[in-house]
């Protein structure tokens, strides 16, 4: 693509950031940079697909309930703003192989990339549409009904939109590519990737719990108090588990393309 039609479509979507205060400023410059990357490094219809990820993280978030003001409060490690590291899990995995795809002209890093994209999609809304519920949502591992927002837990209005997120950003890439067969890989993967996400944080993402009110959290201090340690890996944060659910879709989806 053009460099300045990159740059100028790419400062767009950092303003819109910006004024939407979705971002602290360094990941606001590390987004910046990544969308700048992608859309120089292979065009219009990869710049479309992160600003579909973006674009719904924010409509999504914008619907205000008691039970999201109380999961924002109780349960999430960091507030509305996404800060470096958020990026870094969420982006960096699609940049590398949009790099790839321009440094090889390879096309399986294109696909790899939307698959990416599809699985960043399915797991935001899963999240920010499935805490909307108004049934309790449940454990991935055991079954049982558990608190709104902890990881680990889905409902099925989550699981139904995760699902829709998917399928739009494969859509994206039919509408540019015309293959069938990779728009089916790349819902599955992105579909999938959002499971994938939920048992790693089932079984591995740190939890603590609050020594005063008796809450299972993702905070490290709740009711001004320091929480105990109560499960999980201290260092597998939501951040790490994103990043590792995005690096296992990205291998299910070259280990699919391998066979097709």
């Amino acid at each position: 693509m053009n460099l300045f039609i990159a740059l100028l479509l790419s400062f767009f979507l950092a303003l819109l950031a910006y004024i939407k205060k979705a971002l602290t400023t360094p990941a606001l410059i590390l987004a910046f940079i990544f969308a700048f990357l992608i859309t120089y490094f292979s065009g219009l219809p990869s710049f479309l697909m992160l600003s579909t990820v973006f674009l719904s993280t924010v409509i999504a978030g914008l619907i205000k309930t008691e039970t999201r003001k109380k999961v924002t409060k109780d349960i999430h490690e960091k507030g509305h703003q996404k800060d470096i590291m958020s990026i870094i899990a969420n982006v960096a995995p699609g940049t590398f192989a949009i790099i790839m795809y321009y440094l090889t002209k390879n096309n399986t890093y294109i696909i790899i990339y939307a698959a990416l994209m599809a699985e960043a999609i399915s797991d935001s809304l899963a999240s920010d549409i499935g805490v909307l519920s108004k049934k309790e949502p449940f454990n991935i591992l055991t079954f049982k009904k558990s608190t709104p927002g902890l990881s680990g837990n889905i409902s099925l209005l989550g699981i139904f939109a995760s699902f829709l997120g998917s399928l739009l950003i494969a859509l994206i890439y039919l509408a540019f590519y015309h293959n069938i067969t990779i728009f089916l890989i790349i819902t599955i993967c992105g579909f999938l990737g959002n499971f994938i996400d939920s048992y790693l944080g089932a079984l591995f993402q740190v939890k603590y719990k609050c020594s005063k009110c008796g809450i299972i959290t993702e905070k490290e201090t709740h009711c001004n108090t320091k929480t105990k340690y109560y499960q999980g890996i201290k260092l597998l944060n939501n951040d790490m588990i994103n990043l590792l659910s995005n690096i296992i879709t990205g291998i299910i989806c070259s280990i699919l393309l391998i066979f097709i």
